[in-house]
């Protein structure tokens, strides 16, 4: 053989001993990334190091941190990761005196819930006590005392959609205006009315159109008087 054809195929045996190697060293990095990978996954999602030790709790008056674990359903030990922070938060939710809930992870092992109660604004005389309901006539709380500040409702406690249009209406007042009340009677949903600490009354009738109602109740008042109907909003009257 002459040097010429032996210097080529030495040359093409060089070029396929350095793809060989190239391929291999090729699948020895994927496979390293995969163990790095794997590894990873392992650690964050089932790893003791990033499971839950803690579960926080803040913004609770109303509730007990312990109302708002048992209402999570998470357990202490979940791999932190493994947690569907909105499903936890959906839950949390269905506590009636919850208005808002926040749920993240604070790493490596702390599940946060961070809830905001609602205010109560309305109290509904029971036996034994009161229903305590935010401004959207929301009932979350029951109490034996009426606590100082909120607005008398004379309603069916038992109604909770007359309930919700007085919340429906007292939501639709103005700051000023809803400072000045001091009751709401709701015999029936079409009966709705209104008493002033000063002793103005409103007529309301039903929560339908309450936002034009409070806008024109506003009017209404600057011209002074001591009822006022805005039943019918387009054609009120006061006297």
């Amino acid at each position: 053989m002459s040097p010429k054809v032996t210097d080529a195929t030495s040359r093409l045996k060089l070029r396929a001993d350095q793809r060989k190697r190239g391929r291999t060293a090729t699948v020895l990095a994927w496979v390293l990334v995969a163990l790095v990978v794997a590894g990873l996954i392992y650690l964050v999602g089932f790893s003791p190091a990033f499971a839950i030790q803690k579960i926080a709790v803040s913004g609770t008056k109303v509730l007990t941190k312990q109302q708002v674990i048992a209402a999570a359903g998470v357990r202490v030990g979940t791999p932190l990761a493994a947690v569907d922070a909105n499903a936890v938060a959906d839950q949390v939710a269905g506590l009636p005196p919850v208005g808002e809930v926040t749920v993240s992870r604070a790493w490596p092992d702390t599940l946060q819930i961070t809830i905001t109660e609602r205010r109560a604004r309305l109290a509904i005389p029971t036996d034994g006590g009161y229903l305590l309901a935010d401004a959207a006539g929301v009932v979350f709380q029951t109490v034996t005392e009426l606590p100082s500040g909120l607005v008398l409702v004379a309603a069916p406690a038992s109604d909770q959609q007359l309930l919700a249009d007085v919340g429906t209406v007292f939501s639709a007042l103005s700051a000023d205006t809803a400072a000045k009340v001091e009751r709401v009677e709701a015999r029936t949903r079409d009966g709705i009315e209104l008493k002033f600490r000063d002793g103005v009354r409103v007529i309301w009738g039903s929560a339908e159109q309450s936002t034009l109602k409070s806008q024109v109740l506003d009017d209404l008042l600057t011209k002074g008087g001591r009822v006022f109907d805005v039943s019918a909003p387009g054609f009120p009257t006061k006297r």
